[in-house]
């Protein structure tokens, strides 16, 4: 009979000695106990059924039956069990093939003591520490308990290069050293994100560790995937690599963006610079949306088109606050002159910082903290201070139903053809 308490063990392996191995390791913790092990994968179905363990350590390479295939078997009969997988090999596909069976983490062979019960005890701290949810309209779960909503702001700029990443990491520690709130940091630029550079974070959990579990998200699962800035803004990095980004979706994002918002006071969005689905999701739900630009002609056009865009959108006009990033009189195009071509007003400007910023984010220390009297800095606080003190716009002027919104797919393209 097991203890009370224990987390429960099934090991998978069709090497004997890998799997007295790592019972050995497990033998002496207090907390952990082996309750079965199997050879292969057709094994560690049944024993899986019979035992009911807590987690299972997974092979990936098993003749008869593979630890993808068993793993897949085990979650459908019972999706409360957390699959760890073990592989000699830690190529991308191998990972992104486990994630979509439904293993919880991947631990590439040999594995070392401390990353053993390490994973074991995260895996299974998720599982046991889940309170009740209710179901969202768009798939993912959220506390029922937390009716406060915090302000999502998207860092979009229609253009690359123009500092959107740079900036959205500062406003974020802007907005934290201003109000002293709950300030959550979202790298939306799942394909190629920066943020962990930027703010020099070590993290090995991502926005994919949310993705592969949106039906049981929640507030613990959450913050358990958050990194911790320094300045105490928590961040959720993107992907490592390009391929496990690719598999987030809009809807992804919306839900863990929904659910931030009742976490978090502020919610700033660092975002691409595209039209395509994740982006639009990002700028959808988003109560604010600073658009940066810079006086060059082609980012010029381009904010100029983005306008026309969020108003076919349907965005209202105050939801969006146009910023000139890296502004500089000497570069021979008035601000004056940018207003009257694109009619709209610049809400606000940051000073041209290029040397000074490329310093921070090679040093991983925001300009905002290793240089608060540095006129960019000092704009980007005006900035946290025109976002916290302004009032909370509705994100579109339509009335669509969150249904409809959350079913919208296709690109830029054919959301603007169902408006007409």
């Amino acid at each position: 009979m097991t203890e009370e308490g224990k987390i429960r063990v099934l090991i998978v392996d069709d090497i004997v000695d890998t799997r007295d191995q790592l019972e050995k390791l497990l033998f002496f913790e207090k907390d952990i106990e082996v309750v079965a092990k199997a050879g292969n994968g057709r094994e560690a179905i049944a024993m899986a059924q019979q035992y009911r363990p807590d987690v299972v350590l997974m092979d990936i390479n098993m003749p008869d039956m593979d630890g993808i295939t068993a793993t897949e078997a085990i979650m459908t009969q019972d999706p409360g069990i957390q699959v760890i997988i073990m592989s000699v090999q830690g190529e991308t596909d191998y990972l992104r093939r486990a994630m979509l069976a439904g293993a919880r983490e991947f631990l590439t062979k040999p594995i070392s003591a401390d990353d053993l019960y390490k994973s074991i005890r995260h895996v299974h701290r998720l599982a046991a520490t889940r309170p009740r949810a209710s179901q969202t309209p768009s798939g993912g779960v959220v506390s029922d308990d937390d009716s406060s909503q915090g302000q999502i702001i998207a860092v979009f700029s229609p253009k690359g290069g123009v500092g959107v990443s740079a900036v959205a990491a500062n406003l974020a520690v802007a907005l934290r050293q201003q109000t002293n709130a709950r300030v959550a940091l979202v790298d939306g630029n799942v394909i190629f994100g920066a943020q962990d550079v930027i703010l020099n974070l070590v993290s090995n959990r991502t926005i994919i560790d949310l993705t592969n579990r949106i039906a049981e998200l929640d507030r613990d699962l959450l913050n358990d995937v958050l990194a911790v800035h320094t300045s105490q803004v928590k961040v959720l990095l993107a992907p490592s690599n390009p391929q496990m980004g690719e598999l987030v979706t809009s809807d992804h994002l919306r839900s863990i963006l929904e659910l931030m918002r009742k976490e978090f006071d502020y919610v700033v969005v660092d975002t691409h610079s595209s039209f395509q689905d994740r982006t639009l999701a990002i700028l959808d739900t988003a109560d604010r949306v600073v658009a940066l630009m810079t006086l060059e002609m082609p980012c010029i056009k381009n904010i100029k088109l983005f306008l026309e865009v969020a108003d076919l959108l349907e965005y209202a006009q105050e939801k969006i606050l146009l910023v000139l990033n890296k502004a500089d009189s000497r570069l021979g195009i008035r601000v004056s002159n940018v207003e009257e071509n694109i009619k709209r007003k610049v809400g606000l400007q940051i000073a041209n910082a290029a040397q000074d910023i490329t310093l921070s984010i090679n040093q991983g220390v925001p300009l905002v903290m290793s240089k608060p009297t540095h006129a960019a800095s000092r704009d980007i606080l005006t900035l946290a201070r025109e976002l916290a003190s302004a009032a909370k716009p509705s994100a579109k002027t339509n009335t669509q139903p969150a249904s409809e919104q959350s079913a919208q797919r296709g690109g830029l393209f054919s959301r603007l053809m169902t408006k007409r």
